[in-house]
């Protein structure tokens, strides 16, 4: 990653910090919604997901389009998919990803 590269990130982490918070809950709340897949409760959960976190200035800043919880509580590899909606995240790992969001 060039230097111009590092101090966006870095600018961006610091802009969007107390939005982190609200990602790793979200992200949280995505692992409980992958373990109730097929029950009354499923839909219901990945609504307050997806209203929540597609109102966060990361997502609307950084995503082509509106996040699918539930879609994606359905795929196999649901970060590469995400990775495909917010092309931003192609340069952070999930380990390094998850680590972050923790940090903050």
């Amino acid at each position: 990653m060039s230097s111009i590269q590092n101090l966006q990130t870095s600018v961006s982490t610091i802009a969007y910090a107390g939005q982190f918070d609200d990602i790793r809950k979200a992200v949280d709340e995505f692992l409980v919604l992958r373990t109730t897949l097929g029950t009354e409760d499923d839909d219901l959960l990945a609504s307050k997901i997806d209203q929540r976190i597609n109102k966060l200035g990361l997502v609307k800043n950084y995503c082509t389009q509106k996040i699918s919880t539930l879609e994606l509580a359905y795929t196999n590899d649901p970060y590469e998919e995400l990775q495909k909606i917010c092309p931003a995240l192609k340069n952070i790992s999930f380990v390094k990803a998850i680590h972050l969001f923790r940090l903050i």
